[in-house]
């Protein structure tokens, strides 16, 4: 398959490598994890907006769970992704 059929964006996946990257030194850099994340301080976080953190969030890049009546990020999923250099 060459490039012109790729059913995915190579752009996209190459931002979500670098959001990855960015992901794993924030968790790292703490000397706590917290295993869960509003989208909202998630997108604070890394830098991007929360309309683009939603959008992930939709498309299933980014594992979320439902805590009460909330829908967080799973930073435990996303971080292991992550290590294991899975985009979604």
């Amino acid at each position: 398959m060459n490039q012109e059929q790729t059913p995915f964006n190579l752009d996209a996946v190459n931002e979500l490598n670098a959001i990855g990257d960015k992901v794993l030194a924030h968790a790292t850099a703490h000397l706590f994890f917290i295993p869960f994340m509003t989208p909202e301080k998630f997108a604070e976080a890394i830098g991007l907006s929360k309309g683009v953190v939603g959008g992930w969030i939709d498309q299933g890049y980014i594992p979320t769970a439902k805590v009460g009546r909330y829908r967080m990020i799973n930073m435990v999923v996303l971080v292991a992704n992550l290590k294991e250099g899975k985009a979604s």
